[in-house]
Parts: structure tokens; C-alpha cells; sequence
């Protein structure tokens, strides 16, 4: 999976780690012998996964978040907030989505606002579909960040 030269990198840096983090030298030292010996079913231990998240499914990720930015600080500005259609559900931390990995990225390493729902019954693919509606609707008035109510009543319908 990984070339020796990649195997090479990750040993060195590894071994970098050791000497900045010492309170993690035991764990550091497992994960160089990992790559070392090239024991490809415990890479997943090394933190490295294989799936990766397409610049299409990011983009439309972040498309969703802003469409749901955009309803949320037009529905404050028109004084009607409510929860259930200017907050976005998100999708099921279980599910193996690229669209979940990115949105939980974006929450928990950019901090981003917690948007994302960690509900176990949240089912992804009719979210998924029910943002991708709502993406349609919104470049049929041009994507724009200040929404009437009826223009967010169109968008949630």
C-alpha cells in the first residue's frame, strides 16, 4: 500500500515525533515498526485511512453549509428563527459518507459551528438528498445570502 519511500518518510517522521511529544514515544515507536515492516493491515492504526473525500463531495458540502448559513442568518434577521429549518441535521457519524467526513472535519478541526448531528437514527442518504433539493432550489434564485421568508419557506418546503 505504502511505497518503501513513503514507509521511509513516515519512520523518519515518526521518529521526529518521539522527540517532540516524549509522552508518546511508546506509541510512536509502535506505529515505526508498523510502517517499518510494512504490516499493511495495521496501517489503519497508524490514524491513515484509505477512503478520501472527493473535491466534489467537499464542495457540495460546503455548498450545503452555506445555503444552511445563509437561511439561518436570514431567518435571525427577519426575527423567526426556528430550529427545525435553519439548522442543519447533518449526517449519521456511523455512515461511511465523504460528505460526513468533510462536514466533520470542518466541525472539529476549523471549527466550524456544530452542525453536525452525532444522532445514531439520522439516516444520511435522505438527508443527502433532501440538502441536494434545497441546493436546487437555492441556485434557482441565484444562491443568495439574504433570503426573504417565503425565499427560506421555498428553500425548507
Amino acid at each position: 500500500m505504502f511505497s518503501f519511500a513513503e514507509r521511509l518518510i513516515l519512520f523518519n517522521q515518526y521518529e521526529i515525533l518521539k522527540k517532540l511529544d516524549p509522552a508518546k514515544s511508546n506509541l510512536y515507536g509502535r506505529h515505526q515498526e508498523v510502517v517499518e515492516r510494512g504490516f499493511e493491515d495495521l496501517y489503519q492504526e497508524l490514524g491513515i485511512t484509505e477512503a478520501t473525500v472527493s473535491a466534489a463531495a467537499a464542495q457540495e458540502m460546503n455548498d450545503i453549509l452555506g445555503l444552511f448559513r445563509a437561511i439561518r442568518a436570514s431567518s435571525v434577521k427577519a426575527g423567526k428563527t426556528n430550529p427545525d429549518t435553519s439548522k442543519f441535521v447533518g449526517f449519521g457519524p456511523t455512515q461511511p459518507h465523504e460528505q460526513f467526513a468533510y462536514a466533520d472535519f470542518l466541525t472539529k478541526i476549523l471549527n466550524f459551528p456544530q452542525e453536525v448531528s452525532r444522532s445514531a437514527d439520522n439516516q444520511p442518504d435522505v438527508q443527502l438528498e433532501k440538502y441536494r433539493k434545497m441546493l436546487r432550489r437555492w441556485d434557482e434564485i441565484g444562491r443568495k445570502r439574504e433570503l426573504t421568508t417565503d425565499q427560506i419557506d421555498h428553500l425548507v418546503a
